[in-house]
């Protein structure tokens, strides 16, 4: 019965030796792997250890060949001289009138003589035993004004805004009866120098003044180009600005130009900007301008509170206080060399100084830094109505440049 059971449940594979068959596999499994592991190292290793030459397409280039150029032509140069120019002075020949126009033919030599007309001739011969004689005429012919030198405006009607055309610098009227009644335009300008140069932000001060001068007064006022001290357009300038916060020199030619206009009739501000530094750069530069300028002539002493540079236009009592009054703190300098705003001093400056020439005011030095305060927007009225008095005393000053203009083209009625 046992028998029947395996041979009935039997087959091929009871037929084979499972513990060899496993034993061959691993072997062969280990075969294999080693040849695996050792044909992968020596594939890595060819590539490791053989170099292989690359060979890269070299990228296409271009070069630029320059040829030198053919001349087809003989050399010659493209312009030729020509002959100079001779001037000759044309002959022009006066036109002859196209006819003749006849008039009659009187003759005085004989009172009582021939007379010839027209149309009839007449003979009158008459004996007069009298001598006769041609009287004598005398005419005085007499004129308001010398021809080609003074205009009369007043007869003439020429309105100062007529010779606003650029030639002039300023003219005005005044009436002497008001002060504040006074008419007419002006140019005002900052001088410049080859060293002497204004303060970047005391710009704008010149364009406040001008609007205070057109706000307050019935002046034309007007903002001129640079003014520089070596041209001869300062003199036509009545009114010069002169301010700046360094030290600098002026040129011979800018010496002497300034001199002379100060002695002409000119008048110039010199405005110290940096009043708080007492004896500053600025201070020390803008002094020795003017007496190398004018030299010994000249008279430094401070403008009386009775000048009519208070009294002009507004009235003052004397200069009112400028920049020269700061809070205390700490002076330093830029890499340019200015001395910053901000020190120490505060003392007031209770004066004007005057530059005198011949009793006449040709100059005024200021260590109150009125352009500190002509520059702001607000909290500067007195010194703009300061600037006004200057600029109104430099238009009606007598022997100022403004009124020896004005002697030429008005009479005197």
């Amino acid at each position: 019965m046992e028998f029947e059971t395996k041979s009935r449940f039997s087959g091929f594979s009871d037929a084979i030796d499972m513990e060899k068959l496993e034993k061959e596999t691993q072997r062969l499994f280990y075969l294999g792997l080693l040849f695996s592991i050792s044909l992968w190292a020596a594939s890595a290793s060819f590539f490791m250890y053989h170099k292989t030459d690359v060979k890269v397409a070299k990228p296409p280039t271009m070069e630029l060949v320059i040829r030198r150029p053919r001349m087809t032509k003989a050399f010659e140069f493209k312009k030729k001289r020509t002959a100079q120019r001779e001037y000759k002075k044309k002959e022009v020949e006066q036109r002859k009138p196209t006819a003749e126009i006849k008039t009659k033919d009187i003759s005085t030599s004989d009172l009582m003589g021939n007379v010839a007309s027209f149309d009839y001739k007449m003979d009158l011969n008459t004996n007069v035993d009298q001598e006769f004689s041609a009287p004598q005429v005398n005419i005085e012919m007499t004129t308001a004004r010398e021809p080609d030198k003074q205009i009369s405006m007043k007869e003439e009607m020429i309105s100062l805004d007529d010779l606003d055309t650029g030639q002039y610098k300023a003219m005005v009227i005044q009436d002497p009866n008001n002060k504040q009644s006074i008419k007419g335009f002006v140019y005002i300008a900052t001088a410049w120098g080859s060293q002497l140069k204004p303060p970047d932000a005391l710009k704008r001060s010149v364009i406040n003044l001008v609007e205070a001068v057109n706000r307050y007064t019935n002046i034309n006022a007007k903002t001129d180009s640079h003014l520089f001290l070596d041209s001869r357009k300062i003199f036509e300038t009545p009114f010069v600005y002169v301010t700046t916060d360094l030290a600098f020199e002026l040129t011979e030619i800018e010496r002497k130009n300034l001199g002379e206009y100060l002695r002409k009739g000119g008048f110039a501000v010199v405005d110290n900007g940096t009043p708080q530094f007492e004896f500053g750069q600025a201070e020390a530069a803008l002094k020795q301008m003017l007496r190398d300028s004018l030299g010994n002539d000249a008279k430094f002493t401070p403008i009386p509170n009775d000048h009519p540079l208070y009294h002009c236009f507004f009235d003052f009592d004397g200069p009112p206080q400028g920049s020269e009054m700061a809070n205390s703190s700490t002076a330093t300098v830029n890499d340019q060399g200015r001395q910053a705003l901000t020190t120490v001093y505060t003392k007031q400056v209770l004066y004007l100084e005057g530059i005198w020439i011949d009793n006449r005011l040709v100059a005024v030095y200021s260590d109150k830094g009125y352009g500190n305060n002509w520059k702001d927007l607000s909290d500067n009225e007195p010194q703009l109505k300061m600037g006004v008095n200057m600029v109104v005393f430099a238009l009606t000053q007598a022997g100022g440049i403004a009124q020896q203009k004005m002697d030429v083209f008005s009479s005197v009625q």
